[in-house]
């Protein structure tokens, strides 16, 4: 009888141990990290890499509730077989942790700031090409674009240098970064993100200069351990192809992992053939925007050749390639080893809008390229998370970065090629350090340091003797450096369940030394630039909260921009036969930031929210007329041109707000859409006038319908910008009105589109997304921009994950 007992006693005992549940998001089916189940005795468990969770500990007599951040509750009925449980995503997420406001994690709701969070599954969703229209596609960012290979965020009127750009705690604003626009966001692989957080307004308290309209923070995938004995083994890859640029792009990561060490590598590689533009001419189109001719070399003569196809934008395609290794070691409990390397490299990248200017009849350009673009990051990072009297986690971060950026230009029908090639190294090191003191205080403090070499080159080469010149380097030959030192702290009390309050303050020092060795091609006042500069910054913010139901919080806070090499040793032509010259007297600028924020949910499925802001600039670094050598006009590359520099006006202001509704009509349905106003001028005091201010894009937002089942996500979206009056625009010159807005209507037209994007699993592995951008292949153009956004766009991918 006994051994008759034996055998099903020893069953039902290795059946509990063995019994498990895996859950899964129910659009994607894949494994979520994390998610607690919880039985009616508040006992849990959580589940690992995989998903999975063994409940042989759980009491499942009753129903046992599954939990996980950014998803719905669930309930279930656990039988004696292991199972698998499908989430949903909640549209709005109240319970939502970020981790770039303190550069430590966080509620979002404990937090005064405007947040955007942008996670994997939102990103490999959109099926974006690259990082900047990742961050277009939020509809909170408004992205302007010179050429295809490039995308310049503008976050509450700021662009270019005055938002920073931080990936995985590293700043990559460097001291080359230009006022104008930018295209280094594209050096970031979207397919690397893990996650993306966007902080809207001055944010210098805990990053620093330049975040004066905000932080994009960029954090890419992390190399995970294994839980148990086994070697934990992730893979995941795609292919893509969009129909309006015929776009290929293929992609794998692969992570390998141990209880001890994890290996994540990731290689991406895209081309991109030339741009189609929409077909559909919406009032107020602008015929400027055409592509009529392109310049193409006839034997060793440049020749305008006659566009066939007005849709089709000569000369936009490039490629590019994007590799990151991350390797992670435990050397203890509480102490982790990241070693992080990331490096992207383009082919050339032609500067459209230039290509499609005209000197007379003729084009003024045969050749305008950003040379092969190459970006490359090495850091370690020290995290340590045990208790201390001083800490409760501690991390640092040592990196060096190297950019190269080339400019290669050619006037149409000139022999001549000029070369400009910037070489920039950056060394920083980051200690960041967190403290709960008494449950009701987080302390936050630490320091950050960092190092700019820049080395400025340039060559004239004869195409038909390859004879080399000298040329005029674009900064200053000799070369220039810039140093900053920084300390911070911040704090938040919780006053209350209710009531929180946030404190902060920074103290930066910067200097910076350029040499002028050679003036022959302008005779400058000056042979160096040294520049010595302190700034202040600080923030305090209150938030009053009810969970599920309110958020009111107000915040004032400070921001700072040094000026850099690029500011204050630059030479270039601008748009509209502008040159702009060097100026050593400019000083820093000020922001100080109002805002109040407040959003407010009905019956947990209907949540609307508005946030206002008011940001003065003291100080604001412009761009308007000077002269050098006392003359108001010089001679570049053989043209008269109006003489500029980047000066210090009075003041300005920019004020606005971003308004937002999310509904949940039921577990499949939702409504999403948001909407955002700008407004910016400053005080030209020589003038006595009231200038607009640069950057400051028209009104803009996104308004979306959402499906969500099982295996299956699909989104209806609407993008739309307003129009804007030329009398709107700044004088200089940095909006691009001779690219965007027609001079005898007076104006940019406004626009829309209508996509559809869908997505669908076959298997817990395969998964396949399909879209439709602009359906009625409207042919618009961004504001500022110099080429035609894409018109009608089919794109399809198919990705593998294991």
């Amino acid at each position: 009888m006994k051994k008759f007992l034996v055998l099903p006693l020893a069953w039902l005992s290795f059946n509990a141990v063995g019994q498990s549940i895996t859950v899964r998001d129910n659009s994607t089916r894949e494994p979520i990290v994390n998610a607690i189940i919880k039985d009616k005795n508040n006992v849990s468990v959580i589940t690992d890499t995989k998903g999975k969770a063994n409940i042989a500990s759980l009491d499942r007599s009753d129903s046992l509730w599954l939990y996980s951040t950014s998803y719905s509750a669930k309930k279930i009925m656990a039988g004696n077989d292991d199972m698998e449980v499908g989430l949903t995503v909640k549209l709005f997420q109240l319970d939502e942790f970020v981790f770039s406001a303190n550069r430590i994690k966080e509620k979002k709701s404990d937090v005064p700031y405007t947040m955007e969070v942008i996670k994997q599954k939102d990103i490999e969703f959109g099926n974006q090409p690259t990082t900047g229209e990742v961050m277009q596609n939020t509809g909170a960012v408004f992205v302007q674009k010179s050429q295809m290979g490039g995308s310049s965020p503008v976050l509450r009127g700021f662009e270019a240098s005055r938002v920073l750009m931080v990936v995985d705690g590293v700043r990559m604003n460097n001291a080359i970064y230009r006022a104008g626009h930018l295209q280094d966001i594209i050096t970031l692989d979207a397919n690397m993100l893990e996650r993306a957080e966007v902080i809207f307004g001055p944010s210098s308290t805990v990053y620093g200069s330049d975040a004066l309209g905000g932080v994009m923070h960029f954090y890419t995938k992390n190399a995970e351990f294994s839980t148990d004995d086994k070697m934990l083994v992730k893979v995941n890859g795609m292919g893509r192809y969009a129909s309006v640029n015929s776009e290929t792009t293929g992609h794998l990561d692969i992570n390998l992992g141990w209880k001890k060490f994890a290996s994540m590598t990731n290689v991406t590689f895209s081309q991109f053939g030339d741009l189609n533009s929409g077909s559909t001419k919406l009032t107020g189109y602008y015929k400027g925007w055409d592509r009529l001719y392109y310049s193409e070399r006839i034997g060793d003569r440049d020749s305008m050749i006659v566009n066939s196809n007005d849709n089709l934008q000569k000369g936009t395609g490039y490629n590019q390639l994007d590799i990151m290794q991350r390797f992670n070691i435990k050397t203890g409990e509480h102490l982790i080893h990241n070693i992080n390397f990331q490096m992207s490299q383009s082919s050339d990248v032609p500067r459209y809008d230039r290509l499609t200017e005209y000197s007379g009849t003729k084009l003024k350009y045969a050749e305008w390229n950003y040379g092969p673009q190459k970006r490359m990051l090495a850091a370690y990072t020290l995290n340590y998370d045990g208790k201390t009297l001083l800490s409760d986690n501690v991390k640092v971060i040592l990196a060096y970065q190297k950019i190269e950026q080339d400019r290669i230009t050619r006037r149409f029908q000139n022999n001549n090629r000029v070369s400009q090639m910037e070489d920039v190294g950056v060394i920083s090191a980051n200690l960041d350090v967190f403290k709960n003191i008494k449950e009701k205080h987080e302390l936050r403090y630490g320091f950050e340091i960092t190092a700019n070499d820049v080395q400025s080159t340039a060559t004239n080469l004869n195409i038909l003797t390859n004879s080399v010149s000298p040329a005029q380097t674009r900064y200053a030959d000799g070369g220039s450096k810039m140093n900053t030192a920084a300390a911070y702290v911040s704090h938040s009390w919780d006053v209350s369940d209710n009531f929180v309050i946030s404190d902060g303050l920074r103290f930066t020092t910067s200097n910076l030394e350029s040499t002028f060795n050679d003036t022959t091609f302008y005779k400058f006042p000056f042979k160096t630039v040294d520049q010595k500069s302190q700034a202040v910054t600080g923030c305090l913010g209150f938030t009053w909260k009810e969970t599920d139901n309110y958020k009111v919080s107000f915040l004032v806070n400070s921001g700072f921009r040094t000026p850099n090499v690029d500011d204050m040793t630059k030479v270039f032509g601008s748009a509209g036969s502008v040159v702009v010259v060097p100026n050593p007297e400019v000083k820093p600028e000020y922001a100080t930031n109002f805002e109040l924020g407040i959003s407010k949910v009905f019956e947990k499925r209907y949540k609307f929210d508005v946030t206002g802001f008011y940001t003065i600039i003291e100080d604001i670094m412009v761009q308007r007329d000077f002269k050098l050598n006392g003359q108001d006009s010089a001679l570049f590359n053989g043209v008269k041109s109006k003489v500029q520099a980047m000066q210090n006006a009075d003041r300005g202001y920019i004020y606005g707000f971003t308004a937002g509704m999310q509904f949940d009509f039921n577990n499949n349905i939702s409504f999403k859409s948001i909407i955002n106003y700008t407004y910016g001028r400053y005080i030209d005091s020589r003038k006595d006038t009231v200038v607009p201010l640069d950057h400051i894009p028209p009104v803009f937002g996104q308004t979306s319908i959402i499906y969500k089942a099982k295996n299956t996500d699909a989104e209806f979206f609407v993008r739309y910008n307003g129009k804007k009056s030329i009398a709107d625009y700044s004088n200089s010159g940095e909006d691009n009105a001779v690219y965007s807005a027609d001079p005898v209507k007076g104006y940019m037209p406004g626009w829309f589109t209508l996509n559809i994007r869908a997505g669908y699993n076959f298997t817990k592995s395969f998964r396949l997304n399909v879209a439709c951008e602009n359906i009625t292949d409207n042919r618009y153009r961004v504001f500022a921009s110099g080429i035609n956004a894409p018109g009608r766009n089919f794109i399809i991918s198919l990705r593998y994950k294991i």
